[in-house]
């Protein structure tokens, strides 16, 4: 009898091993990708950024690059960290890269200021191409403003700066990633839009790109302003013409007697004044 209850403990002994191993077994091995992920990187549902207000600046002056950000998800958000990097330049003549332009000649982020809540929290920057902002928590729908101070110099170069966005956050237990076009050369770009899976979602292949969805690129202006004065000198000769035009038109009508004595009497003028200059240069 104690042999048979001793072997029935030894079975059930084995059999709670055999579990455990199983379950570390399991636990070991990765994880299909869940639904969560889809939801997370849905185009529909990743953090809406909009309301740009992008500055044009003359070199020398200074302006405010701002948007908002709302958090699209039905669970709040935890250790969110935003990037925005001055990365690239172009014009009608050459593009280039931020780092490839002299330091002298970069505008540079000045100071950043973050509103939630409507309370407003502003720091200085360290006057480099990109400005860095952290929150513990953004809760569900929830949205707040980002703001940080384009500064250019007399020699600042002309032409469009982009600005590219990184966002990492916390969601469910997971670290997520998201990024915008510029953080990708144009070969890893193509192949993640030309080699996408039926699961890829807006057309992307995200597995490719290392993130967990795509977030907007931006831009901003710094150009010297078009002179105006030969605009004023071809609106003011565009009228002088059109009078002109106006008045021969009536004297060839032949209706406007004291019109024609008046235009005979200025045309006698400009002879004279021409005789007169004529002599003069010829003495």
């Amino acid at each position: 009898m104690k042999l048979v209850l001793k072997g029935a403990l030894i079975d059930v002994i084995m059999r709670h091993i055999l579990g455990v191993i199983l379950l570390i077994a399991l636990v070991s091995q990765p994880l299909v990708k869940s639904e969560i992920d889809t939801y997370v990187s849905h185009p529909g549902n990743i953090p809406n950024f909009h309301n740009f207000v992008t500055p044009q600046l003359e070199p020398g002056d200074e302006d405010n690059f701002v948007l908002d950000i709302h958090n699209r998800y039905g669970y709040q958000l935890g250790n969110v960290s935003i990037t925005s990097e001055i990365y690239h330049r172009a014009d009608i003549d050459e593009s280039e890269t931020f780092e490839n332009i002299p330091t002298s000649e970069r505008p540079y982020i000045s100071n950043k200021c973050l509103t939630i809540n409507s309370e407003e929290t502003c720091e200085s920057n360290d006057k480099v191409e990109q400005a860095t902002f952290s929150l513990a928590t953004i809760q569900a729908n929830e949205t707040f403003t980002l703001k940080f101070k384009i500064v250019s110099d007399e020699d600042t170069r002309e032409g469009t700066y982009f600005v590219r966005f990184s966002m990492s956050f916390d969601y469910n237990g997971t670290s997520r990633l998201m990024q915008s076009r510029g953080h990708w050369n144009m070969e890893l770009w193509e192949e993640a839009t030309s080699n996408v899976t039926a699961d890829s979602l807006g057309n992307i292949n995200l597995d490719i790109l290392g993130v967990d969805g795509i977030i907007p690129d931006s831009s901003f202006g710094v150009k010297k302003p078009i002179p105006k004065w030969p605009i004023y000198i071809l609106v003011s000769l565009t009228i002088v013409f059109a009078g002109l035009s106006v008045i021969f038109y009536l004297e060839e009508e032949g209706n406007y007697p004291e019109l024609n004595k008046w235009l005979q009497k200025q045309r006698g003028k400009f002879n004279e004044l021409r005789l007169r200059f004529k002599y003069r240069k010829g003495s």
